[in-house]
């Protein structure tokens, strides 16, 4: 953080700072940014052999309400690889452990607002070692789905009301792109 960056709020998971900057006009600013301290988050679309998706349905408090995802978290345990937080979170959320995993794509989620970095894996070979979904009292349902009807299944959701993380769209297109190369 330079010296002229400030740290406005703080909590556990993240801070907001303060970043001065100079606009296109040369009129002098503050920019503000919720930072974590590691930025770097996984999310997860993982194929079993017979081409089913673990998909979830997750409380989120901050909705106040039921979200559709894919498995997904931050990279908290210190020194750990964005690989290994992707196997670690795909079997807390669902029970289910990959033969392979793949990263398809890192970039920004959303740079306006923030510095969380999305690194997007397919996962392959998926075999289920579990039951329990969550951890420190995640509220999650599982909904093993066909690859061929996640995107319309998801649709639907969405046209009934439902909330659906958006990026799980562009993780579909990375996927079928992925397959259709004929990597595997």
């Amino acid at each position: 953080m330079s010296s002229a960056v400030q740290k406005v709020f703080e909590c556990p998971w993240w801070w907001v700072e303060a970043r001065p900057y100079t606009d296109a006009a040369g009129a002098a600013r503050n920019w503000y940014t919720v930072c974590r301290p590691n930025p770097e988050t996984v999310h997860i679309l993982g194929l079993t052999e017979d081409l089913q998706v673990p998909l979830i349905r997750q409380w989120r408090p901050g909705f106040d309400a039921w979200l559709w995802e894919l498995p997904a978290g931050i990279c908290d345990v210190p020194g750990e690889a964005v690989e290994a937080a992707a196997a670690r979170e795909l079997e807390e959320e669902t029970g289910y452990r990959a033969e392979r995993t793949i990263l398809l794509l890192r970039g920004t989620v959303s740079p306006g607002l923030s510095n969380e970095m999305w690194n997007g894996f397919l996962c392959l070979g998926l075999r289920q070692v579990g039951s329990e979904l969550g951890v420190h009292g995640e509220q999650i349902e599982l909904h093993m789905t066909p690859f061929a009807q996640l995107e319309e299944r998801l649709l639907s959701l969405a046209a009934a009301g439902e909330y659906v993380d958006s990026k799980i769209f562009g993780h579909i297109a990375l996927t079928r792109r992925y397959l259709e190369q004929g990597r595997d």
